[in-house]
């Protein structure tokens, strides 16, 4: 990569792309989606038009508690890949995949700005592509506003990383403050970006501590502070209701989830099986503390590479953008997206400290531990298109029986899931769509504890048994 750079950085960069490309293609080629959240949209941009969904999703409103979304940015380029979610799969897929490749470029101007050796920053941007860090969020078009939250706090950040050399400028100032806005403006997550100052001001002072001065850090951290406020000021009665308790459970914080939240994303990247967070398969007793392990040997590595300093910084550079989640019952692992940048600095820093300084076992050992990242990516991958390749099964036939219901009836379909049959593809396929309510219900139910009172009371409608294949057959 770096004698690339040298010769050509617009042919290092095109490889970049391709290389994005060629280890995604399994979500390229998912045939379906992953939730419900991207088929509401489709569902609003094909029965109203898309400039109805961009005022309905444009609009900036406080909500009605915190875990209402008011990311108009973002909503817009989902509304956007959503107009081929039916037609050609492939092209809405592509729209999180280019994301990926996007973030990952940007991600090497910057620690090339930022005074990184060409090798290392092109490596960290080749791991930041493959790392399984950044596949949920690449996979899942509704998750794409990690995406874009990252990218826009990165172009703040491109210009902060000049602040020692060059100081501040109205220019610059303009570009921080620009840049913040709008990744608030894509994800709330972006609350974090004084902490991203103070964490590049550390970072500076570690590099030269002798010639480091805190002020045009300082300044930068006031200027990205001033859209938080503001975003916070506008939000604050929904942080009232989430705080008392009073929203979405799954929206509703609660300190006393974050010691276990903090300890399941730190090992999650080596629990090579995982494709989700959660506390049913965390249950094993050694799998957690051997990932733990490896990854305590990477921070153990900068440590002994680059020192102590070094390694605060990569640990908090890890969970900084997670802090605004450790709280939740059960965050998503869309959330590490963020995290992944500083995981891939931190291996690509060490592998070439390892490759100058000729260690051939340790460089084994990075390799294997890139290897099995590698590996955990296309885990996530599998996964993302088993459930697109169900949920398009599904969905196809619901929509040919749906068709064959008299034009003058309402029709009502109860399915019923057969042992082993996936039904929460199904329940997340259908549920809260335009498409499938009539008259204020859903016209798809499922036959399951949390619904079968309602499912079986209803005479009228049609009964189908879902396989474990994803396809329905008559009762």
């Amino acid at each position: 990569m770096s004698d690339l750079c040298d010769r050509n950085p617009v042919l290092a960069g095109l490889a970049l792309v391709v290389l994005t490309l060629v280890t995604h293609a399994v979500i390229l080629a998912a045939p379906g989606f992953y939730s419900n959240d991207e088929w509401q949209k489709f569902d609003h941009v094909r029965l109203h038009g898309f400039w109805d969904f961009a005022r309905a999703y444009g609009a900036i409103r406080p909500g009605p508690e915190f875990g209402y979304p008011v990311r108009p940015i973002g909503f817009m380029q989902q509304g956007a890949a959503a107009l081929w979610m039916q037609s050609a799969p492939w092209a809405s897929h592509l729209v999180g995949v280019v994301n990926h490749a996007v973030v990952a470029l940007t991600l090497v101007w910057v620690l090339r700005r930022a005074g990184f050796a060409r090798a290392t920053a092109g490596m960290a941007g080749a791991l930041f592509i493959l790392s399984p860090l950044t596949t949920m969020a690449t996979g899942w078009l509704a998750a794409s506003f990690d995406q874009l939250y990252i990218l826009f706090l990165l172009f703040a950040a491109a210009a902060i990383v000049k602040l020692p050399a060059e100081g501040m400028s109205v220019q610059r100032a303009a570009w921080i403050l620009l840049a913040t806005t709008a990744a608030l403006l894509a994800k709330e997550t972006a609350i974090v970006a004084p902490g991203a100052v103070l964490l590049l001001g550390y970072l500076a002072w570690c590099a030269h501590p002798e010639e480091f001065s805190w002020r045009p850090f300082g300044m930068a951290f006031a200027i990205v502070l001033l859209p938080v406020i503001a975003y916070l000021l506008l939000r604050a009665p929904a942080i009232a209701v989430s705080m008392a308790g009073h929203a979405d459970p799954a929206y509703t914080p609660d300190l006393s989830n974050a010691p276990a939240n903090a300890w399941r994303f730190f090992v999650f990247p080596f629990r090579l099986k995982l494709v989700e967070m959660s506390a049913t398969v965390f249950r094993s007793p050694w799998q957690p503390l051997l990932a733990g392990a490896v990854h305590l040997f990477l921070v153990g590595a900068v440590y002994r590479f680059f020192g102590a300093r070094y390694a605060l910084a990569y640990v908090a550079g890890y969970f900084l953008f997670l802090l605004p989640v450790l709280a939740l019952p059960n965050p998503g692992i869309q959330c590490l997206y963020g995290a992944a940048l500083a995981m891939s600095l931190a291996i690509a820093a060490v592998w070439e400290r390892l490759r100058a300084n000729r260690s051939r076992g340790a460089g084994l050992l990075i390799a294997a531990v890139v290897v099995g990242l590698l590996a955990h990516g296309l885990v996530i991958q599998r996964h993302l298109y088993d459930v697109g390749q169900c949920q398009s099964r599904f969905l196809a036939d619901i929509d040919n029986l749906l068709a064959q219901q008299p034009a003058a009836v309402t029709p009502r379909i109860v399915v019923m899931p057969e042992p082993g049959a996936p039904s929460r593809v199904g329940i997340r396929a259908v549920s809260a769509r335009e498409a499938y309510t009539a008259n204020g219900r859903p016209i798809v139910t499922f036959e399951s504890r949390e619904q079968s009172e309602a499912a079986r009371s209803d005479n009228g409608a049609l009964r189908v048994r879902m396989t474990p294949t994803c396809t329905l057959a008559p009762k």
